[in-house]
């Protein structure tokens, strides 16, 4: 059946022109008069008003009015996906306005821009994009280009210097400058496949929806990596000091459980004796009590004791015990720091 609108040949069972979309017109009866050899283009563009009687072109005009699917409903509809359908499906909502015109860009052979987020967050753009090669290939080079270059720079420095600033800087500016076209060539190659699976318009463009857009796996991992550091920043800041200053803290009390020792044994001696023995190094050496934190042990001539406690390389101090007779030659004992204020016992301070 042919439109008389446009000419377009149609099959004989079809309703509407396969070109133009406007109701066919199947006459009842041939015709009486002639075609008018010109058409105004306002009169072209309007529906031929069925004849006299034309029970059936009424029939149809009362169908063409009638909702009959995407096809009546969408002005323009057609059933072939194209590829700027295929690139709007495969992008998605997020996005779409800026990505659509990067790629038209990169179609007429022009640059694709400058991309931000892939200057500051690369591998998690990749992935929030679903990207997964391109992730795990851009992790791989980092890693291998890295052990290349490092094995350069102990054979020559000048060389191995000059090759990692060049590595550095592309590290750093390439993604932002590619990365649009990356995207694009990864969303093509999409397409691509996805299109050699075949079916219809609607099956392919939901293929195409569901492989493109964005993920929420980067999302986990961003809540990951910012849980992480944030827990490792509250590790940093207050659980790793005080884990510090508290086996600081035990190894003075170590320290000054021998000199106790030492002490009472000196008060031991001077309550049989009366006097103070001269040999402190022997009772250092024969307390049951060895601390490896007690670095050394000295006594005055009036019977102080001055114990030299190191807890680490870096902390170390002095802790006196100074005695005092009470009567009958027994001795207590009173204990004193400034060095080690921060962690002796209370006792001490």
């Amino acid at each position: 059946m042919k439109c008389h609108a446009c000419g377009q040949d149609n099959a004989d069972a079809a309703l509407f022109c396969t070109a133009c979309r406007r109701p066919l017109l199947a006459p009842s009866k041939p015709l009486t008069r002639l075609e008018p050899l010109a058409v105004s283009a306002a009169s072209a563009a309007l529906p031929p008003a069925p004849a006299p009687g034309d029970v059936g072109s009424r029939h149809r005009d009362t169908q063409s009015s009638t909702d009959f699917g995407p096809a009546s409903r969408q002005s323009g509809y057609s059933p072939v996906l194209t590829n700027d359908e295929a690139l709007e499906a495969m992008v998605g909502p997020s996005g779409a306005m800026y990505y659509l015109t990067r790629f038209d860009r990169l179609k007429r052979g022009e640059d694709g821009g400058w991309h931000w987020p892939a200057l500051f967050v690369t591998w998690f753009w990749m992935l929030y994009r679903k990207m997964w090669t391109h992730a795990v290939l851009w992790v791989v080079a980092y890693i291998g280009v890295s052990i290349v270059v490092s094995a350069i720079a102990h054979v020559a420095p000048l060389l191995g210097g000059l090759l990692s600033l060049a590595w550095c800087a592309f590290w750093l500016i390439g993604p932002a400058l590619f990365a649009n076209r990356w995207y694009y060539n990864h969303c093509i190659a999409k397409i691509r496949d996805l299109r050699s699976r075949g079916g219809s318009k609607e099956q392919m463009v939901a293929r195409m929806e569901a492989h493109g857009g964005t993920g929420n796996l980067v999302v986990a991992i961003l809540a990951v990596v910012v849980i992480g550091f944030f827990g490792t920043g509250v590790l940093a800041a207050i659980a790793l000091p005080a884990y510090s200053s508290y086996t600081v803290k035990a190894k003075v009390v170590d320290a000054l459980a021998q000199g106790n020792e030492v002490a009472d044994e000196i008060g031991r001696q001077y309550q049989s004796t009366g006097q103070l023995p001269a040999d402190i190094d022997g009772i250092v050496a024969h307390t049951p009590h060895q601390s490896k934190y007690l670095a050394g042990v000295s006594m005055s001539i009036v019977g102080e004791l001055e114990l030299h406690v190191a807890p680490t390389p870096q902390i170390g101090g002095t802790i006196r015990l100074m005695p005092a007779d009470e009567g009958g030659h027994h001795l207590r004992w009173s204990c004193s720091t400034d060095d080690l204020r921060k962690y002796a016992p209370k006792s001490c301070q």
